[in-house]
C-alpha cells in the first residue's frame, strides 16, 4: 500500500491526525509566539504558515509532516481572527 505524502494532505486532514490535547497545546504556542508586538498578527500567520508549507518539501516525512500540521494549525488561527473581525 502507498502512502499519501505529507504534503497531498488537506490542511483539515493534517489537523485531524492530533489529538486534542495536542492541537490546544499547538494554538497556545502559536498564541505566544504572536503577541501583540504591533505587527498584524494575522498577515503574519498567514505567511509563516506559507513558509512552513513551503520548507516542509526540503525535510524528510515525519518533519515534514509537523510542519504541515503546524502549517495547518497557524492558518486555522488566522482565518478564526478573520471571521472575529466580521
Amino acid at each position: 500500500m502507498t502512502q499519501i505524502p505529507p504534503e497531498d494532505y488537506s490542511d483539515e486532514e493534517l489537523l485531524a491526525m492530533l489529538k486534542p490535547v495536542q492541537l490546544a497545546e499547538l494554538d497556545r504556542q502559536i498564541g505566544e509566539m504572536f503577541g501583540a508586538e504591533g505587527v498584524d498578527r494575522v498577515e503574519a500567520l498567514f505567511a509563516m504558515a506559507n513558509v512552513y508549507s513551503m520548507r516542509a518539501a526540503e525535510r524528510d516525512e515525519t518533519s515534514a509532516l509537523a510542519m504541515l500540521q503546524l502549517a495547518a494549525a497557524m492558518r486555522r488561527r488566522a482565518q478564526a481572527m478573520v471571521d472575529a473581525r466580521r
